[in-house]
């Protein structure tokens, strides 16, 4: 019987995606999908069942795009566990939205600017911003016809993640009027900010486009404003960044979220490069004190406590995934135009 017990992981099931966000955390659809056949991602679910999770972020990459992630979601489901899954919208036909209302507890509809012309910028595909919304009007038509017919269903949001170009306070107040309007049932509208990981931790990127900490914490009174507007009809949140950054006196060790890899490697911590295993070679039971062990590391443990700003964030994750990503990291992380260094 397996001891260790974790209450929540992300599960990057895929790396393959049609879009090309210039804030992609794991540079999906760039490089290999890494997608596991069926009956190994079935093993990859045990592993989850026996740590007696409570939550499971599905992600990618596109999700949607893998053929047995219904099947996966719903033993997932059936195990009593939280399912969210986050899809971009792209293709999101009415069975396919039907199969969720019976395998998943949430669908988070990634949408990133108040119209085309910003979301379609971001995401780096025409078209992406039309699609997000057509896919909401068929999951937000099942979820009304699940009511009426006194079915369970999803609950169904939008995550919209707060880059430069889509933070607009005109713009967010625009968008979450259409949003209301087009889908009267909508659960939540979620604010959130670019986490500096992959993509978005590149100087580039966070020259043009990474909100400050006083700038996304200035966004939480917009986002109190937008639920009062609206009669709090639903629920409208800008998440805290600082929620998210190291607390003084409060350690990353023991924090219980776990991140595996398409191919089942188990990252160090989410939204680093560094893997210590992978959940298909290696229990738990062994991979955990890795973890623990690599979190406590008083290089990485200096890196973190030294965050204070975004830009702060965004140094560390370059520094840490250029010291500990693997060698296909450092090969891909290099072709990014900036020259590998790794620190002393």
């Amino acid at each position: 019987m397996m001891a260790v017990k974790i209450g929540k992981f992300i599960w990057d099931i895929t790396y393959a995606c049609p879009l090309r966000c210039i804030h992609c955390y794991t540079e999906s659809g760039r490089r290999p999908a890494r997608t596991l056949n069926r009956d190994a991602a079935m093993r990859v679910i045990d592993v989850i069942i026996a740590a007696q999770a409570q939550k499971v972020s599905i992600s990618g990459g596109e999700p949607l795009s893998v053929r047995w992630a219904p099947e996966a979601m719903k033993r997932l489901h059936d195990a009593g566990i939280a399912v969210t899954v986050f899809t971009s919208g792209w293709s999101m036909p009415e069975k396919t939205a039907t199969a969720l209302a019976d395998t998943v507890s949430s669908v988070a509809v990634s949408i990133d600017g108040a119209d085309a012309s910003i979301h379609d910028a971001i995401r780096a595909r025409a078209g992406a911003f039309e699609r997000g919304m057509k896919a909401l009007d068929v999951l937000h038509r099942v979820k009304v016809d699940r009511q009426a017919a006194g079915q369970n269903c999803f609950t169904l949001g939008i995550d919209y993640t707060l880059t430069r170009s889509g933070a607009n306070e005109a713009d967010l107040e625009r968008f979450v009027e259409a949003a209301i309007k087009r889908f009267p049932k909508l659960d939540y509208i979620r604010f959130g900010a670019v986490i500096p990981s992959g993509l978005a931790a590149e100087p580039q990127f966070e020259a043009s486009e990474l909100l400050s900490i006083q700038e996304l914490v200035d966004l939480i009174e917009i986002g109190r404003h937008l639920a009062a507007r609206e009669g709090n009809v639903i629920d409208i949140s800008v998440t805290d960044v600082r929620y998210f950054l190291p607390q003084p006196g409060a350690s990353a060790v023991d924090l219980d979220i776990l991140h595996i890899e398409p191919d089942g490697a188990l990252r160090a911590y989410p939204i680093y490069e560094a893997k210590v295993g992978n959940v298909l070679d290696e229990s738990l039971d062994v991979l955990w004190p890795k973890v623990r062990a690599w979190r406590s590391d008083p290089f990485v443990a200096k890196r973190m406590e030294t965050i204070q700003t975004m830009a702060d964030w965004a140094n560390t994750t370059r520094t840490l995934d250029r010291r500990y990503g693997s060698p296909d990291d450092q090969e891909r992380i290099g072709r990014r135009g900036l020259p590998l260094q790794i620190p002393a």
